[in-house]
């Protein structure tokens, strides 16, 4: 993805967060990770932009950057993700509790650092991940269950 170009929920995995502030906190964020994710995540690059890169380090694996950005929920994403539930799981009615959402990038297919770093987000912020390629809404218990299967078909 070229500097300067973004991407969307179609094209990276969407987090809804609870909390209605938009600013992350990376050691925080990181403390989490390591503790529950053996991964360490730190900022990539300083700068004052809508788009924040994080280096992303699981344990015994390599680091990769990933980009994210976050914006207020809007009717496009809970539509979305009732889409995608269908009343099966419950986590639409999660997601409408959301004030906000957080698109992190997707670089490949798949992406086992954009995935962990979604569920490491989805862990802290109390919300569903929605991968609107599928469409699938999902918590971190099958997000860790996806990362375990990229982990293996590696």
């Amino acid at each position: 993805m070229a500097a300067g170009e973004t991407w969307s929920r179609e094209s990276g995995f969407l987090v809804f967060a609870q909390s209605a502030d938009e600013a992350i906190d990376v050691e925080a964020l990181n403390a989490h990770a390591v503790r529950f994710f053996a991964t360490r995540i730190g900022v990539a690059e300083d700068r004052a932009s809508a788009l924040v890169s994080l280096v992303v380090t699981p344990e015994a694996e390599e680091p990769g950057v990933r980009r994210l950005s976050s914006r207020p929920r809007d009717a496009g994403d809970l539509a979305l993700a009732e889409a995608a539930d269908a009343g099966v799981t419950g986590l639409s009615l999660l997601a409408r509790r959301c004030k906000s959402v957080w698109l992190v990038e997707r670089a490949a297919e798949p992406d086992g650092l954009a995935l962990r770093l979604a569920i490491v987000l989805a862990s802290v912020m109390l919300g569903p991940v929605l991968d609107a390629r599928g469409p699938e809404l999902f918590g971190v218990k099958t997000g860790r269950a996806k990362l375990a299967q990229i982990t293996q078909d590696r």
